[in-house]
């Protein structure tokens, strides 16, 4: 029997469509979120522009207690609620690992924060049914993610606005799980949950 076989690239062998799209989530990869992220702000000029890192906590307790399928089956439901959380016209990929970023044009940091609040409460109250290496099936509930948010300041370089959310993450994440923190412009941090940061369970 003849199968219709998917066009590829001839370079790449990446699928036709797919290329630039990650494979495990299909959110935007590393590369063409930083391509579209360059010209997003470029184009800023003076409206507003938001940039929210967000990293999945206790993934590597899911990797190890679990399995790689159910820490990827994780990472997918957080891609899944990143696109519901947010616009058409924000940039949303994986970054790599656990570590998922939103450019927002158009947007604040409250408004940032308001995003992030949405996806922690929607991933704390997900239950995930999921392979288990360890229970062959089981229920992952509780997920939740420490989020970094930075503006586009006197920086006008993706780097920094890079920088400023990275180093609001750890900040969240020395602060404990599940929260949101806005960077400062060397004023300090403002941190935000809006849920408990709850052990892993599973049933």
């Amino acid at each position: 029997m003849l199968r219709a076989e998917c066009p590829c690239c001839p370079t790449c062998g990446t699928p036709v469509g797919q290329q630039g799209l990650d494979w495990l989530t299909g959110l935007l990869d590393r590369r063409t979120w930083h391509h579209h992220a360059d010209r997003a702000l470029a184009g800023a000029e003076r409206e507003p522009i938001t940039l929210l890192i967000a990293d999945l906590d206790r993934f590597k307790l899911i990797n190890d207690e679990h399995g790689h399928l159910a820490g990827d089956n994780a990472l997918r439901q957080v891609a899944g609620i990143l696109r519901a959380v947010t616009r058409h016209t924000d940039l949303v990929a994986r970054y790599g690992g656990d570590e998922f970023l939103v450019l927002m044009p158009g947007t604040t940091a409250d408004d940032a924060l308001a995003v992030a609040r949405s996806l922690n409460v929607q991933l704390n109250s997900a239950r995930l049914r999921t392979v288990s290496a360890r229970d062959g099936e089981t229920t992952l509930t509780g997920l939740s993610v420490s989020v970094g948010v930075a503006s586009l300041g006197s920086d006008a370089r993706l780097e920094g606005l890079l920088l400023a959310a990275d180093a609001a993450l750890l900040a969240a994440k020395r602060n404990g799980r599940a929260q949101s923190c806005i960077g400062g412009d060397g004023q300090g941090w403002t941190f935000d949950r809006v849920v408990h940061p709850f052990a892993l369970h599973t049933a």
